[in-house]
Protein backbone atom coordinates (compact mmCIF):
# COMPACT_ATOMS: atom_id res chain seq x y z
CA UNK A 1 0.00 0.00 0.00
CA UNK A 2 2.98 2.22 0.95
CA UNK A 3 4.17 2.20 -2.60
CA UNK A 4 1.20 2.32 -3.68
CA UNK A 5 0.81 5.87 -2.09
CA UNK A 6 4.77 6.86 -3.32
CA UNK A 7 3.14 6.40 -6.52
CA UNK A 8 0.13 7.96 -6.47
CA UNK A 9 1.66 10.76 -5.54
CA UNK A 10 4.83 10.68 -7.63
CA UNK A 11 2.26 10.68 -11.05
CA UNK A 12 0.32 13.63 -9.04
CA UNK A 13 3.51 15.39 -8.77
CA UNK A 14 4.34 14.79 -12.78
CA UNK A 15 0.93 15.58 -13.37
CA UNK A 16 1.32 19.09 -11.86
CA UNK A 17 4.69 19.76 -13.49
CA UNK A 18 3.41 19.09 -16.50
CA UNK A 19 0.50 21.33 -16.42
CA UNK A 20 2.68 24.32 -15.03
CA UNK A 21 5.66 23.61 -17.71
CA UNK A 22 2.17 23.54 -20.43
CA UNK A 23 1.05 27.20 -18.60
CA UNK A 24 3.93 28.81 -19.16
CA UNK A 25 3.93 27.93 -22.52
CA UNK A 26 0.93 29.30 -22.98
CA UNK A 27 2.40 32.50 -20.66
CA UNK A 28 5.05 32.74 -23.42
CA UNK A 29 3.05 32.67 -26.54
CA UNK A 30 0.56 35.46 -24.57
CA UNK A 31 3.71 37.79 -24.07
CA UNK A 32 5.00 36.91 -27.74
CA UNK A 33 1.78 38.14 -28.91
CA UNK A 34 1.46 40.94 -27.00
CA UNK A 35 4.57 41.90 -27.77
CA UNK A 36 4.47 41.42 -31.62
CA UNK A 37 0.61 43.38 -31.47
CA UNK A 38 2.95 46.44 -29.32
CA UNK A 39 6.19 46.53 -31.76
CA UNK A 40 3.47 46.63 -34.62
CA UNK A 41 1.52 49.74 -33.77
CA UNK A 42 4.79 51.51 -32.48
CA UNK A 43 6.37 50.77 -36.08
CA UNK A 44 3.28 51.62 -37.71
CA UNK A 45 3.23 55.23 -35.64
CA UNK A 46 6.80 56.00 -36.19
CA UNK A 47 6.05 54.97 -40.15
CA UNK A 48 3.47 57.72 -40.01
CA UNK A 49 5.47 60.03 -38.06
CA UNK A 50 8.70 60.01 -39.87
CA UNK A 51 6.13 60.52 -43.33
CA UNK A 52 4.67 63.20 -41.67
CA UNK A 53 7.98 65.19 -40.68
CA UNK A 54 9.67 63.68 -43.93
CA UNK A 55 7.29 65.21 -46.53
CA UNK A 56 7.72 68.45 -45.23
CA UNK A 57 11.49 68.71 -45.32
CA UNK A 58 12.06 67.11 -48.29
CA UNK A 59 10.76 67.25 -52.25
CA UNK A 60 8.13 64.60 -53.22
CA UNK A 61 11.00 63.13 -55.83
CA UNK A 62 13.00 62.01 -52.98
CA UNK A 63 10.63 59.77 -51.92
CA UNK A 64 9.84 58.39 -55.49
CA UNK A 65 14.04 57.74 -56.04
CA UNK A 66 13.71 55.64 -52.57
CA UNK A 67 10.52 53.51 -53.72
CA UNK A 68 12.51 52.26 -56.99
CA UNK A 69 15.32 51.29 -54.98
CA UNK A 70 13.41 49.81 -52.49
CA UNK A 71 11.41 47.78 -54.70
CA UNK A 72 14.51 46.74 -56.63
CA UNK A 73 16.26 45.61 -52.95
CA UNK A 74 13.13 44.07 -52.45
CA UNK A 75 12.71 41.78 -55.49
CA UNK A 76 16.68 41.25 -54.90
CA UNK A 77 16.14 40.18 -51.48
CA UNK A 78 13.50 37.60 -52.08
CA UNK A 79 14.89 36.03 -55.09
CA UNK A 80 17.37 35.05 -53.24
CA UNK A 81 15.65 33.63 -50.03
CA UNK A 82 17.07 30.56 -49.06
CA UNK A 83 14.69 29.87 -45.66
CA UNK A 84 17.29 30.35 -43.10
CA UNK A 85 14.88 32.43 -40.31
CA UNK A 86 12.43 29.74 -40.93
CA UNK A 87 14.54 26.70 -41.29
CA UNK A 88 16.64 27.65 -37.93
CA UNK A 89 13.15 28.01 -36.22
CA UNK A 90 11.66 24.36 -37.02
CA UNK A 91 14.88 22.62 -36.96
CA UNK A 92 15.94 20.05 -33.97
CA UNK A 93 19.71 20.96 -34.32
CA UNK A 94 19.84 24.39 -32.71
CA UNK A 95 21.53 22.77 -29.66
CA UNK A 96 24.76 22.00 -32.24
CA UNK A 97 26.92 25.36 -33.24
CA UNK A 98 27.97 23.84 -35.84
CA UNK A 99 24.54 24.06 -37.75
CA UNK A 100 24.05 27.67 -35.97
CA UNK A 101 27.53 28.70 -37.68
CA UNK A 102 26.47 27.05 -40.54
CA UNK A 103 23.24 29.08 -40.70
CA UNK A 104 25.17 32.41 -40.19
CA UNK A 105 27.97 32.63 -42.73
CA UNK A 106 25.40 31.49 -45.21
CA UNK A 107 23.25 34.47 -44.21
CA UNK A 108 26.48 36.72 -44.73
CA UNK A 109 27.29 34.76 -48.04
CA UNK A 110 23.57 35.92 -49.43
CA UNK A 111 23.98 39.62 -48.21
CA UNK A 112 27.27 39.74 -50.28
CA UNK A 113 25.02 38.10 -52.96
CA UNK A 114 22.02 40.33 -52.62
CA UNK A 115 24.33 43.63 -52.69
CA UNK A 116 26.41 42.29 -55.83
CA UNK A 117 23.26 42.05 -57.81
CA UNK A 118 21.96 44.95 -57.06
CA UNK A 119 24.87 47.07 -57.79
CA UNK A 120 25.39 45.43 -60.77
CA UNK A 121 21.64 46.07 -62.11
CA UNK A 122 22.39 49.62 -60.59
CA UNK A 123 23.16 51.12 -64.36
CA UNK A 124 20.66 50.02 -66.11
CA UNK A 125 18.03 51.19 -63.97
CA UNK A 126 18.99 54.22 -63.81
CA UNK A 127 19.33 53.86 -67.69
CA UNK A 128 15.86 53.09 -67.95
CA UNK A 129 14.19 55.25 -65.41
CA UNK A 130 16.53 58.18 -66.44
CA UNK A 131 17.83 58.90 -62.92
CA UNK A 132 21.12 59.10 -62.83
CA UNK A 133 21.31 59.43 -58.84
CA UNK A 134 19.50 55.59 -59.32
CA UNK A 135 23.05 54.77 -59.58
CA UNK A 136 24.73 55.66 -56.81
CA UNK A 137 21.15 55.39 -54.09
CA UNK A 138 21.12 51.40 -55.54
CA UNK A 139 24.81 50.79 -54.53
CA UNK A 140 24.29 52.83 -51.02
CA UNK A 141 21.03 50.53 -50.11
CA UNK A 142 22.83 47.33 -51.41
CA UNK A 143 25.45 47.82 -48.35
CA UNK A 144 22.28 47.51 -45.79
CA UNK A 145 22.09 43.61 -47.20
CA UNK A 146 25.87 42.96 -46.41
CA UNK A 147 25.14 44.53 -42.84
CA UNK A 148 22.18 42.87 -42.32
CA UNK A 149 23.99 39.50 -43.26
CA UNK A 150 26.53 39.77 -39.97
CA UNK A 151 22.76 39.80 -37.73
CA UNK A 152 23.05 37.40 -34.73
CA UNK A 153 21.77 34.12 -35.13
CA UNK A 154 20.60 34.72 -31.17
CA UNK A 155 18.51 37.05 -32.16
CA UNK A 156 16.48 34.37 -34.13
CA UNK A 157 17.03 31.45 -31.81
CA UNK A 158 15.04 33.96 -29.24
CA UNK A 159 12.12 34.23 -31.89
CA UNK A 160 11.92 30.49 -31.85
CA UNK A 161 11.39 30.74 -28.15
CA UNK A 162 8.86 33.39 -28.62
CA UNK A 163 11.19 36.13 -26.49
CA UNK A 164 9.78 38.62 -28.02
CA UNK A 165 10.08 41.77 -25.89
CA UNK A 166 13.78 42.35 -25.40
CA UNK A 167 13.36 42.33 -29.26
CA UNK A 168 10.68 44.74 -29.72
CA UNK A 169 12.15 47.25 -27.14
CA UNK A 170 15.60 46.79 -29.06
CA UNK A 171 14.00 47.77 -32.38
CA UNK A 172 11.49 50.53 -31.28
CA UNK A 173 15.05 51.81 -29.74
CA UNK A 174 16.86 51.51 -33.05
CA UNK A 175 13.76 52.95 -35.06
CA UNK A 176 13.61 55.99 -33.03
CA UNK A 177 16.98 56.73 -33.48
CA UNK A 178 16.99 56.17 -37.30
CA UNK A 179 14.18 58.60 -37.72
CA UNK A 180 15.90 61.19 -35.53
CA UNK A 181 19.13 60.78 -37.64
CA UNK A 182 17.31 60.62 -41.19
CA UNK A 183 15.15 63.62 -40.26
CA UNK A 184 18.19 65.69 -39.08
CA UNK A 185 20.28 65.07 -42.10
CA UNK A 186 17.32 66.40 -44.23
CA UNK A 187 16.86 68.56 -42.76
CA UNK A 188 20.59 69.72 -42.82
CA UNK A 189 20.95 68.49 -46.51
CA UNK A 190 17.65 68.56 -47.96
CA UNK A 191 19.09 65.83 -50.14
CA UNK A 192 17.53 62.06 -50.82
CA UNK A 193 20.79 60.80 -49.53
CA UNK A 194 19.47 61.44 -46.50
CA UNK A 195 17.21 58.91 -46.40
CA UNK A 196 19.83 56.27 -47.91
CA UNK A 197 22.54 56.85 -45.15
CA UNK A 198 19.63 56.85 -42.63
CA UNK A 199 19.05 53.25 -43.77
CA UNK A 200 22.33 52.31 -43.81
CA UNK A 201 22.67 54.22 -40.31
CA UNK A 202 19.31 51.60 -39.36
CA UNK A 203 20.83 48.84 -40.28
CA UNK A 204 24.51 49.10 -39.25
CA UNK A 205 22.92 50.42 -35.22
CA UNK A 206 19.98 47.15 -35.63
CA UNK A 207 22.60 44.54 -36.18
CA UNK A 208 25.66 45.90 -33.06
CA UNK A 209 22.45 46.21 -30.75
CA UNK A 210 21.52 42.54 -31.85
CA UNK A 211 25.09 41.25 -30.76
CA UNK A 212 25.15 43.45 -27.65
CA UNK A 213 21.94 42.82 -26.32
CA UNK A 214 21.52 39.18 -27.57
CA UNK A 215 23.91 36.87 -25.88
CA UNK A 216 24.41 32.93 -25.63
CA UNK A 217 25.79 31.36 -29.29
CA UNK A 218 29.22 32.44 -29.91
CA UNK A 219 29.42 33.02 -33.98
CA UNK A 220 32.25 31.91 -36.15
CA UNK A 221 32.43 31.70 -40.15
CA UNK A 222 31.70 27.49 -40.64
CA UNK A 223 30.16 26.04 -43.81
CA UNK A 224 29.23 22.15 -42.41
CA UNK A 225 28.61 20.55 -45.40
CA UNK A 226 25.81 18.32 -43.75
CA UNK A 227 23.89 21.31 -42.50
CA UNK A 228 24.40 23.22 -45.69
CA UNK A 229 23.07 19.59 -47.25
CA UNK A 230 20.02 20.64 -45.23
CA UNK A 231 19.78 24.26 -44.97
CA UNK A 232 19.48 24.25 -48.53
CA UNK A 233 17.01 21.27 -48.96
CA UNK A 234 14.42 22.78 -46.58
CA UNK A 235 15.19 26.13 -48.35
CA UNK A 236 14.92 25.89 -51.98
CA UNK A 237 11.49 25.28 -51.61
CA UNK A 238 11.47 28.42 -49.18
CA UNK A 239 12.72 30.06 -52.63
CA UNK A 240 10.35 29.16 -54.93
CA UNK A 241 7.16 30.22 -52.83
CA UNK A 242 8.86 33.55 -51.91
CA UNK A 243 9.19 33.96 -55.95
CA UNK A 244 5.60 33.33 -56.62
CA UNK A 245 4.98 35.70 -53.29
CA UNK A 246 6.23 38.22 -54.91
CA UNK A 247 3.96 37.92 -58.08
CA UNK A 248 1.36 37.48 -55.66
CA UNK A 249 2.11 40.85 -54.19
CA UNK A 250 4.67 44.08 -55.83
CA UNK A 251 4.83 41.95 -58.74
CA UNK A 252 1.11 42.46 -59.67
CA UNK A 253 1.48 46.03 -59.57
CA UNK A 254 3.31 45.81 -63.49
CA UNK A 255 0.47 43.85 -64.71
CA UNK A 256 -2.20 46.00 -63.36
CA UNK A 257 -0.17 49.22 -64.45
CA UNK A 258 -0.46 47.85 -68.21
CA UNK A 259 -4.12 47.72 -67.26
CA UNK A 260 -5.72 50.70 -66.14
CA UNK A 261 -4.96 54.76 -66.06
CA UNK A 262 -2.52 55.98 -63.78
CA UNK A 263 -4.84 57.57 -61.86
CA UNK A 264 -6.63 54.03 -61.33
CA UNK A 265 -3.07 52.67 -60.34
CA UNK A 266 -2.46 55.15 -57.75
CA UNK A 267 -6.15 54.69 -56.07
CA UNK A 268 -5.31 50.57 -55.87
CA UNK A 269 -1.85 51.31 -54.04
CA UNK A 270 -3.23 54.15 -51.53
CA UNK A 271 -6.43 51.67 -50.76
CA UNK A 272 -4.30 48.77 -50.68
CA UNK A 273 -2.09 49.87 -48.31
CA UNK A 274 -5.25 50.89 -45.95
CA UNK A 275 -6.50 47.46 -46.91
CA UNK A 276 -3.45 45.47 -45.95
CA UNK A 277 -2.92 47.06 -42.68
CA UNK A 278 -4.49 44.28 -41.10
CA UNK A 279 -2.91 41.90 -42.87
CA UNK A 280 0.85 42.86 -42.23
CA UNK A 281 -0.14 42.30 -38.25
CA UNK A 282 -1.64 39.19 -39.13
CA UNK A 283 1.83 38.13 -41.05
CA UNK A 284 3.78 39.35 -38.42
CA UNK A 285 2.20 37.24 -35.85
CA UNK A 286 2.01 34.21 -37.86
CA UNK A 287 5.64 34.44 -38.03
CA UNK A 288 6.70 35.71 -35.24
CA UNK A 289 3.90 33.93 -32.72
CA UNK A 290 2.16 30.75 -34.49
CA UNK A 291 4.99 29.48 -36.65
CA UNK A 292 7.32 29.07 -33.83
CA UNK A 293 4.69 27.85 -31.51
CA UNK A 294 3.71 25.43 -33.90
CA UNK A 295 7.02 24.21 -34.39
CA UNK A 296 7.79 23.48 -30.75
CA UNK A 297 4.59 21.90 -30.93
CA UNK A 298 5.48 19.54 -33.34
CA UNK A 299 8.49 19.12 -31.84
CA UNK A 300 7.29 18.57 -28.50
CA UNK A 301 3.65 17.24 -28.98
CA UNK A 302 2.83 16.04 -32.34
CA UNK A 303 -0.27 14.49 -31.40
CA UNK A 304 -1.22 18.03 -29.81
CA UNK A 305 -0.61 19.70 -33.18
CA UNK A 306 -4.03 19.22 -34.95
CA UNK A 307 -5.99 21.02 -31.63
CA UNK A 308 -3.55 23.58 -31.70
CA UNK A 309 -3.85 24.79 -35.11
CA UNK A 310 -7.36 24.83 -34.74
CA UNK A 311 -7.71 27.01 -31.83
CA UNK A 312 -5.27 29.22 -33.31
CA UNK A 313 -7.25 29.71 -36.72
CA UNK A 314 -10.65 30.03 -34.96
CA UNK A 315 -9.63 32.44 -32.54
CA UNK A 316 -7.45 34.66 -35.44
CA UNK A 317 -10.78 34.03 -37.77
CA UNK A 318 -12.88 36.32 -34.79
CA UNK A 319 -10.15 38.78 -34.55
CA UNK A 320 -9.31 39.70 -38.20
CA UNK A 321 -12.14 38.76 -40.24
CA UNK A 322 -13.79 41.95 -38.30
CA UNK A 323 -11.00 44.52 -38.54
CA UNK A 324 -11.28 43.81 -42.82
CA UNK A 325 -14.68 43.75 -42.33
CA UNK A 326 -15.37 47.03 -40.56
CA UNK A 327 -13.05 48.77 -42.63
CA UNK A 328 -14.89 48.14 -45.68
CA UNK A 329 -17.96 48.84 -44.18
CA UNK A 330 -16.59 52.37 -43.22
CA UNK A 331 -14.51 52.18 -46.23
CA UNK A 332 -16.02 55.57 -47.98
CA UNK A 333 -15.56 57.41 -44.49
CA UNK A 334 -12.14 56.62 -44.27
CA UNK A 335 -10.93 58.00 -47.22
CA UNK A 336 -13.26 61.01 -47.04
CA UNK A 337 -11.12 61.93 -43.58
CA UNK A 338 -7.71 60.98 -44.77
CA UNK A 339 -8.10 62.29 -48.31
CA UNK A 340 -10.09 65.14 -50.24
CA UNK A 341 -12.84 65.15 -53.46
CA UNK A 342 -9.61 64.18 -56.11
CA UNK A 343 -9.23 60.99 -53.90
CA UNK A 344 -12.82 59.80 -53.37
CA UNK A 345 -12.74 56.55 -55.92
CA UNK A 346 -10.42 55.45 -53.29
CA UNK A 347 -13.55 54.46 -51.03
CA UNK A 348 -15.13 51.87 -53.08
CA UNK A 349 -12.07 50.60 -54.23
CA UNK A 350 -10.78 50.04 -50.31
CA UNK A 351 -14.02 48.50 -49.94
CA UNK A 352 -13.70 45.45 -52.09
CA UNK A 353 -9.99 45.35 -51.46
CA UNK A 354 -10.61 45.00 -47.36
CA UNK A 355 -12.86 42.29 -48.16
CA UNK A 356 -9.96 40.65 -50.57
CA UNK A 357 -7.42 41.33 -47.78
CA UNK A 358 -9.59 39.14 -45.38
CA UNK A 359 -9.40 36.41 -48.25
CA UNK A 360 -5.66 36.67 -48.46
CA UNK A 361 -5.32 35.17 -44.67
CA UNK A 362 -7.30 32.62 -45.68
CA UNK A 363 -4.34 29.55 -46.96
CA UNK A 364 -1.88 31.37 -44.43
CA UNK A 365 -2.54 29.27 -41.04
CA UNK A 366 -2.32 26.30 -43.01
CA UNK A 367 0.69 27.47 -45.20
CA UNK A 368 2.99 28.30 -41.28
CA UNK A 369 1.48 24.92 -40.56
CA UNK A 370 3.23 23.21 -43.28
CA UNK A 371 6.69 24.84 -42.62
CA UNK A 372 6.63 24.33 -39.07
CA UNK A 373 6.46 20.92 -39.57
CA UNK A 374 9.81 20.76 -42.08
CA UNK A 375 7.21 20.94 -45.83
CA UNK A 376 8.55 23.40 -47.12
CA UNK A 377 8.00 21.68 -51.11
CA UNK A 378 4.04 21.33 -49.79
CA UNK A 379 3.68 25.28 -48.61
CA UNK A 380 5.07 26.14 -52.19
CA UNK A 381 3.26 24.31 -54.26
CA UNK A 382 0.10 26.00 -52.24
CA UNK A 383 1.81 29.55 -53.10
CA UNK A 384 2.60 28.42 -56.23
CA UNK A 385 -0.99 27.93 -57.00
CA UNK A 386 -2.16 31.18 -55.72
CA UNK A 387 0.35 32.78 -57.81
CA UNK A 388 -0.75 31.36 -60.86
CA UNK A 389 -4.35 31.58 -60.38
CA UNK A 390 -4.05 35.10 -59.02
CA UNK A 391 -1.98 36.25 -63.23
CA UNK A 392 -5.46 34.10 -64.75
CA UNK A 393 -8.04 35.42 -62.70
CA UNK A 394 -6.61 39.05 -63.02
CA UNK A 395 -6.52 39.02 -66.63
CA UNK A 396 -10.01 37.47 -66.86
CA UNK A 397 -11.79 39.47 -64.15
CA UNK A 398 -10.69 42.83 -66.10
CA UNK A 399 -12.00 41.23 -69.28
CA UNK A 400 -14.96 40.50 -67.48
CA UNK A 401 -16.09 43.11 -65.58
CA UNK A 402 -12.95 46.29 -65.80
CA UNK A 403 -11.69 47.37 -62.41
CA UNK A 404 -13.50 45.84 -59.90
CA UNK A 405 -13.39 42.44 -61.60
CA UNK A 406 -9.47 43.24 -61.42
CA UNK A 407 -9.99 43.96 -57.95
CA UNK A 408 -12.17 40.80 -56.81
CA UNK A 409 -9.77 38.65 -58.47
CA UNK A 410 -7.10 38.24 -56.33
CA UNK A 411 -9.83 37.41 -53.55
CA UNK A 412 -10.71 34.04 -55.64
CA UNK A 413 -7.37 33.02 -55.88
CA UNK A 414 -7.11 32.99 -52.90
CA UNK A 415 -10.46 30.78 -52.10
CA UNK A 416 -9.15 28.71 -55.10
CA UNK A 417 -5.42 28.71 -53.04
CA UNK A 418 -7.40 27.86 -49.61
CA UNK A 419 -9.74 24.82 -51.41
CA UNK A 420 -6.20 23.47 -52.77
CA UNK A 421 -4.13 23.61 -49.91
CA UNK A 422 -7.00 22.14 -47.59
CA UNK A 423 -7.00 19.38 -49.90
CA UNK A 424 -2.81 18.43 -49.11
CA UNK A 425 -3.54 19.14 -45.28
CA UNK A 426 -6.03 17.03 -45.51
CA UNK A 427 -3.83 13.83 -44.53
CA UNK A 428 -2.59 15.63 -41.06
CA UNK A 429 -6.34 15.80 -40.20
CA UNK A 430 -5.82 19.56 -39.85
CA UNK A 431 -8.61 20.18 -41.85
CA UNK A 432 -11.25 22.28 -39.65
CA UNK A 433 -15.22 22.58 -40.94
CA UNK A 434 -16.53 24.53 -38.32
CA UNK A 435 -13.26 26.65 -38.84
CA UNK A 436 -14.34 27.18 -42.52
CA UNK A 437 -18.27 27.73 -41.75
CA UNK A 438 -16.84 30.59 -39.27
CA UNK A 439 -14.95 32.20 -41.52
CA UNK A 440 -17.24 32.40 -44.69
CA UNK A 441 -20.18 33.19 -42.36
CA UNK A 442 -18.74 36.38 -41.10
CA UNK A 443 -17.34 37.30 -44.69
CA UNK A 444 -21.23 36.83 -45.89
CA UNK A 445 -22.24 39.07 -43.39
CA UNK A 446 -19.33 42.05 -43.60
CA UNK A 447 -20.19 41.35 -47.78
CA UNK A 448 -24.19 41.78 -47.19
CA UNK A 449 -23.18 45.22 -45.21
CA UNK A 450 -20.60 46.77 -47.59
CA UNK A 451 -22.60 46.29 -50.58
CA UNK A 452 -25.73 48.05 -48.89
CA UNK A 453 -23.67 51.10 -47.09
CA UNK A 454 -21.13 51.85 -50.02
CA UNK A 455 -22.80 50.57 -53.22
CA UNK A 456 -26.73 50.25 -52.95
Amino acid sequence: MMRLHHVLVFTSMISKLRERFHSLKNKKSVSGSFWVIFGFGVQKSFQLLSNLVLTRILYPEAFGLMAIVYAFMAGVQMFSDIGIRPSVIQSQDTDDPRFLNTAWTLQIIRGFCVAAVVCLIAYPASVFYKEPLLLGLLCAVASTAIIMGFQSINIILAERDINYKKLMIMRTFGQLTSLIVTAVLAYFYQSVWALAIGAVFGCVLDVVMGHKVFRGHKHSFLLDSKYVRKLFRFGQWIFWSTVFTYFTGQGMRAIEGAMVSTESLAMIAISGTLAWIAGELVVRYLGAVVFPTLSRVHRDQPDQFPAMLSRIRSVAILTTVPLFGFLSVLANVVVAILYDDRYAMAGPILAVMALVGAMRTLPMFYQNALLSIGQSKENFFSTGVIAVANVILLVAGFKLAGLYGLLIAPGLAYLVGHVVTSIIVKKYGWVSIKADLLFFLLMAGFVAATYFVNFR
